[in-house]
C-alpha cells in the first residue's frame, strides 16, 4: 500500500471513528475536589471531601440536612444537601457522616455563590474509594461485609477504625 492511500485511509478512518470516542468520553461523569467544583456549575459530577460539618435544621423550611465538605460552615468550600422529605433514606446524617471522607454525585448547583449538590438517594453517597456509605444495621446473623460488630448489637461497614460504631456504645469486636 502507497504511503498516499495510507494516509487517506488513516484520515478516513479518524473522521469515522472520532466522533464515537467524543461521545463516549463527554458521558463519563467528571470527579472534582470540592474546590474544583465551583468551576463546574451546571455539570453532572462527583465530588469529595470530608465531612467538616452538618447540621439539620428540624424548624426551617424542607427541614434540610446540610453536610459541609472540607470547610465547616460558615467557610463551606461545597455543600450536601438532603431534603427532609428523603432524611429518612439515610439514618442520621448529620452523625452518620460527620468526619468522614465522602464522594457525593449528582448535578451541582450553586447556592448564595457555595457549589452545593443535592441528593435524595444514598447510592450518590460513597466513600473515597467509592464504596457505599452504609450506616449501622442490626441483624440477627452477621451481614455479608461488616467490619464490626457494636456493643448495641448492631453491625458496621466503616472502612476505617475512626469513628466506627460511635453512636453504638463503640466496638464490640471487629471482624475483619
Amino acid at each position: 500500500m502507497s504511503a498516499m492511500r495510507w494516509l487517506g485511509t488513516a484520515v478516513l478512518s479518524f473522521q469515522f471513528f472520532a466522533p464515537f470516542g467524543v461521545n463516549a468520553q463527554s458521558a463519563q461523569v467528571k470527579k472534582w475536589t470540592t474546590v474544583e467544583a465551583k468551576d463546574h456549575i451546571g455539570e453532572q459530577a462527583t465530588v469529595c471531601g470530608k465531612v467538616a460539618s452538618t447540621r439539620y435544621a428540624a424548624t426551617s423550611r424542607g427541614k434540610p440536612t446540610f453536610l459541609n465538605l472540607d470547610k465547616p460552615y460558615p467557610s463551606q468550600v461545597f455543600t450536601v444537601l438532603i431534603w427532609g422529605e428523603n432524611r429518612d433514606k439515610f439514618g442520621v446524617p448529620e452523625e452518620k457522616y460527620r468526619e468522614k471522607q465522602v464522594c457525593v454525585a449528582g448535578k451541582i448547583t450553586e447556592y448564595r455563590g457555595a457549589p452545593e449538590i443535592i441528593i435524595s438517594d444514598p447510592a450518590q453517597l460513597t466513600n473515597g474509594a467509592g464504596d457505599r456509605l452504609q450506616s449501622s444495621t442490626p441483624t440477627a446473623s452477621t451481614p455479608a461485609g461488616a467490619t464490626a460488630e457494636c456493643r448495641d448489637g448492631t453491625y458496621s461497614f466503616s472502612q476505617s477504625r475512626r469513628g466506627t460504631c460511635s453512636h453504638h456504645g463503640g466496638v464490640a469486636q471487629w471482624l475483619q
